[in-house]
């Protein structure tokens, strides 16, 4: 005869909540959600308040290449710091961090005792707290969403920071336009309503004793990086996206001074960007529903081949809004397979790795970033920019072919048969 606990042991379990009730992402999606909105509006404003002071172009630039240096820097370290330490720590100490430092900049300039060396001191803490955030919250997602939400929260995050780069710089933008200390007394602002949500997550707790945990800083850098060379799954679409990121910044860049030569209105070249920005939010509403209908082999073979037939249209179509829609085709296609790609990584990674591989990601799209638009920018001037559009064509093109014969692209299993996996 079946006892009682033999009865509740036969029964199934219950399905998970759904993310829409799942306390803990709330926080986190919302957290992050208000600090990217700031960012993203500061982006634009920082080069504008350099040359308000009267700085000139380069160092404006400077402060740009700041942020994007110290972030990618940066990157590694903050990985295995959130594998040693207490992520919500983290995340608590990244933000306070952030709003402190806006903070003391707007006040600074308000009482004109801050120039150049203050923005630029700025932008480096800015820097380098959001490359602790962002590898943190990477982390940290798959402590608190089930394995078999992990792909609907990855392409939610996706939304997220198109979303951001969507609203955000026109935000960031009228603020400037009020005051030019508005963006950063919001980012300040945002940052420490980012950091009070954070104070009511509830973080999971972390298995303890691991080797890892007792190891040094250096030697837990070298641990994630050896762990990333001998996976080869995770190895190959690390490199696939550092290298479509590259090509693709590179040419969003092309596109812009293209536009911007052949004397295109200010507001059509700024529609570029807005119109590429809501081909990734279409995308990412998509992708949860898509990722179960595509193999990870279709999505990244749909993504790596359609940018190759796709931006070869740049070359012939009217720039401006007929390019902005073709990048909006190439960002629509997008968030599908990096929400494939980025559940696989998460789930096949163990927990005491994630802030590391993050780290190691983060470094890689961050110098993908930064490199793709200066080598768009070389070519340009010497190529033109018919030729310019060709060399993209050809690295999309030999991508698609990478992705198309590789062995560790080929096997992926589907998301659900991860999922579904111990």
């Amino acid at each position: 005869m079946s006892t009682g606990a033999d009865l509740a042991a036969a029964r199934p379990a219950p399905p998970p909540r759904p993310l829409s009730r799942n306390r803990e992402y709330n926080l986190l999606w919302s957290a992050n959600m208000v600090s990217q909105l700031g960012a993203q509006g500061t982006l634009i404003a920082y080069p504008m308040l350099v040359l308000a002071l009267g700085g000139s172009a380069l160092q404006a630039s400077l402060v740009e290449f700041a942020i994007g240096t110290s972030r990618a820097l940066a990157a590694v370290p903050a990985g295995a710091l959130a594998d040693r330490w207490n992520r919500k720590t983290v995340l608590l100490a990244a933000e306070l961090g952030r709003a402190v430092a806006l903070g003391l900049l707007a006040l600074t300039v308000a009482f004109g005792s801050g120039g150049f060396g203050a923005i630029l001191a700025v932008a480096v803490v800015e820097g380098v707290c959001t490359a602790l955030f962002t590898t943190t919250d990477q982390a940290l997602l798959p402590g608190v969403v089930p394995r078999s939400q992990l792909g609907t929260a990855v392409a939610r995050n996706t939304a997220r920071y198109h979303l951001a780069t969507v609203v955000g710089p026109g935000l960031g933008g009228v603020l400037y336009g009020v005051q030019r200390l508005l963006p950063f007394v919001a980012q300040s602002v945002a940052s420490l309503l980012s950091f009070v949500t954070l104070l009511f997550l509830r973080v999971p707790p972390r298995p303890s004793g691991e080797p890892e945990a007792r190891e040094g800083m250096a030697g837990a850098m070298r641990s994630g990086l050896r762990w990333l060379a001998a996976n080869r799954p995770v190895r190959t679409t690390v490199l696939v996206a550092t290298v479509f990121n590259l090509a693709f910044s590179g040419m969003l860049l092309v596109v812009v001074v293209m536009a911007q030569q052949a004397g295109r209105p200010a507001g059509e070249i700024g529609a570029i960007g807005a119109l590429l920005g809501a081909g990734g939010v279409v995308g990412a509403v998509l992708a949860p529903r898509l990722r179960h209908l595509l193999t990870p082999y279709a999505a990244l073979m749909l993504l790596t081949w359609g940018a190759a037939a796709l931006v070869p249209l740049l070359a012939v179509v009217p720039l401006g809004y007929a390019s902005g829609l073709v990048l909006a085709g190439v960002a629509l296609l997008a968030p599908t397979a990096s929400a494939i790609v980025t559940t696989y990584q998460m789930l096949v990674t163990p927990d005491r790795m994630r802030g590391r591989l993050a780290g190691v990601i983060g470094i890689s799209m961050s110098a993908a970033s930064a490199l793709g638009p200066l080598i768009g920018g070389v070519l340009l001037e010497t190529a033109g920019g018919t030729a310019t559009v060709l060399v993209c064509t050809a690295v999309f093109g030999a991508l698609a072919l990478v992705v198309s014969c590789a062995p560790a692209v080929r096997t992926f299993p589907r998301p659900k048969e991860l999922e579904a996996a111990g």
